[in-house]
């Protein structure tokens, strides 16, 4: 699965690129066209994320693990199965990140700017609902993940930033708002809590 949303990553990253104007457009006006593929890049990459974290993840609780705790130690079962999906949320979004700065560099001879506080935010999203998954779904209703991915697409491309209280409730990345440190701390922290959650109901459920 891994493999084929990076061939699908670089296939729409290449569209992106793709455009009607000649090079020299390009070479002078370098700001409008990094400030339109970066702007392409974050709704398409911001749905194409959240979609590649549920279908990694929507299937968390198939009955195949539970004898694994009966011959090794719940908690590193679960913890094992934390660790797995992060590794590949990791390895995918370094990838995003990759393409991302090379591809228009080598089809237009863009310099794409790197800007951190935007993907740092936006990958931290990716845990989050990763978080929500593996806490509220369980097999038997794991179709409800779709519905979570679909709240998190709304609010993120759709809900202006100005209600402020949803960012409390839910601190996901917003198309029209700014980012500062302040935000990136208080999402890990969330972050940090739903783990916690996590793995605190997985220890105490029945098998």
């Amino acid at each position: 699965m891994l493999v084929i949303y990076q061939l699908i990553s670089i296939g729409l990253l290449v569209l992106i690129t793709q455009n009607e104007y000649e090079n020299f457009h390009v070479l002078l006006f370098p700001n409008f066209y990094q400030d339109y593929i970066s702007s392409l890049f974050c709704q398409i990459f911001l749905i194409l994320n959240a979609m590649f974290v549920l279908f990694l993840s929507m299937d968390h609780d198939q009955s195949f693990f539970k004898p694994l705790i009966s011959f090794f130690h719940r908690d590193k079962v679960y913890f094992v199965k934390y660790l797995f999906f992060v590794i590949h949320i990791m390895i995918f979004y370094i990838f995003i990140i990759m393409i991302y700065m090379s591809i228009p560099h080598l089809l237009i001879d863009l310099d794409m700017q790197f800007n951190a506080f935007l993907f740092i935010d936006i990958g931290l999203d990716m845990f989050l609902i990763l978080n929500l998954i593996l806490i509220f779904i369980k097999d038997k209703h794991k179709t409800l993940a779709i519905l979570i991915v679909s709240i998190y697409i709304l609010i993120s491309l759709f809900i202006p930033s100005k209600h402020a209280f949803i960012y409390y409730i839910l601190p996901i990345y917003q198309f029209d708002k700014d980012i500062n440190f302040i935000e990136l701390l208080y999402k890990i922290c969330y972050i940090s809590l739903g783990m916690s959650i996590y793995f605190l109901k997985s220890l105490k459920e029945d098998i």
